[in-house]
């Protein structure tokens, strides 16, 4: 880096900072907000789980012949409430009016059935429209499960027989697996994705600015006369948008790590354990998406050095929108041990290589091939880029 790229480079960070909108969507919001937002939604999901779990719901029960070993478990249950209904038709009514979240249908034959030994068969009615009356119907799933388990354990006894009759194997689950590489696979759903928005989008008002901006303001001219070379207007430029880039993307990791170890409570709650991570593999992520930010800071500066103005390079957007979305989006629907040649695909090279890491199916070989990868198309668009800026049609387009 030359000492003018370096003044150049200085400028516009400084003065890149003063914008407060900079200093709110790079970095406030990503340490602030996304905690906030984060925090909100595991609030509430963990309220919404312990209510679904401790309410008390009103099942309908409809039946053509009485069958009173069943009505005695479910009575017993706290957690339901019975009602007494005299038709299946008045049973859809109940549901569908929400007097009842969901109806159980005793057939005729089904107590018969059941004093036979033979499986009685039942019916339960519920609405996949309403939230609740699915939660009844799992209700119910359980509590019939549970009878079932009591009567098999009778008709078992009847006749003499151990359990292990009804059981000709049993698999039992040994997950070999740590917290930290469980926690690592849950965020290896969502935060690649995540940080590949905040490497895209994250210096477009900067990039924007810095050269569809000045083309407007006419301050372009200016700049050109000064000293410095074109190449080190543009070096200095880029390492600005790469510079906030950079600084969006860690901040997005550090926002939602932030959250996470705010929410550990929370967390516990719903899925039994707390999250962490190593710092080994946050110095990876960091390292990751070096390469991310300066791909996707060149590809802003192409747009903005193509733009008349701001207006008119938030119109040549959408192929760059596309070109970091799809494959963002594509990661989280890919398994983590994709073929290798998926290291050579911009954008979802460095997306699969963070799921790696975070997965803990760490592939060396993949890691340093899309690194490589990245880095080669970075250069590629960092040269495309000084090589538009030569251009006197493109840089004064009227």
């Amino acid at each position: 880096m030359t000492r003018l790229t370096r003044a150049i480079f200085r400028k516009e960070l400084i003065e890149t900072f003063r914008d407060k909108r900079v200093i709110l969507g790079v970095i406030v919001s990503p340490l602030l907000l996304t905690p906030c937002l984060m925090g909100a939604v595991l609030f509430f999901a963990s309220q919404k789980a312990m209510e679904m779990q401790s309410s008390v719901l009103d099942i309908g029960v409809y039946q053509e012949a009485e069958f009173p070993a069943l009505l005695e478990h479910l009575e017993a249950d706290e957690s339901i409430k019975l009602r007494e209904l005299g038709s299946r038709e008045e049973a859809v009514s109940a549901i569908e009016s929400l007097e009842a979240r969901a109806a159980l249908i005793i057939p005729r034959d089904a107590p018969e059935a059941f004093r036979k030994n033979e499986t009685a068969q039942l019916e339960l009615i519920f609405t996949q429209a309403n939230e609740n009356s699915g939660n009844a119907r799992n209700r119910l799933h359980g509590i019939i499960g549970a009878f079932n388990r009591e009567q098999t354990k009778s008709r078992l006894a009847a006749a003499d027989l151990d359990e292990s009759f009804i059981a000709p194997t049993k698999l039992t689950d040994t997950s070999i697996a740590e917290n930290e590489a469980v926690v690592g696979f849950a965020l290896s759903m969502f935060l690649p994705y995540l940080v590949v928005m905040s490497a895209a989008f994250g210096g477009i008002n900067t990039a924007f600015d810095l050269c569809a901006g000045e083309k407007e303001r006419g301050t372009m001219e200016t700049l050109l006369v000064s000293p410095a070379s074109r190449y080190e207007i543009v070096q200095g430029k880029l390492y600005t948008i790469f510079v906030i880039s950079l600084v969006s993307s860690i901040c997005s990791i550090l926002g939602i790590l932030i959250a996470i170890a705010f929410g550990q409570n929370i967390i516990e709650t719903l899925f039994g354990e707390g999250f962490s991570i190593s710092y080994l593999n946050l110095i990876a992520l960091v390292l990751i998406v070096v390469p991310l930010s300066l791909l996707s800071s060149a590809a802003l500066f192409l747009v903005s050095s193509f733009a008349r103005n701001p207006k008119e390079a938030q119109a040549y957007i959408f192929p760059f929108v596309a070109l970091f979305i799809f494959p963002a989006v594509l990661s989280s629907i890919l398994g983590a041990e994709s073929p290798l040649y998926t290291a050579l695909i911009p954008v979802l090279n460095i997306a699969m290589s963070m799921k790696q890491l975070l997965g803990n199916v760490f592939d060396l070989s993949y890691f340093c091939l899309a690194l490589g990868s990245s880095i080669a198309y970075a250069y590629v668009s960092m040269r495309i880029v000084t090589a538009l800026f030569q251009k006197e049609s493109i840089l004064f387009r009227s």
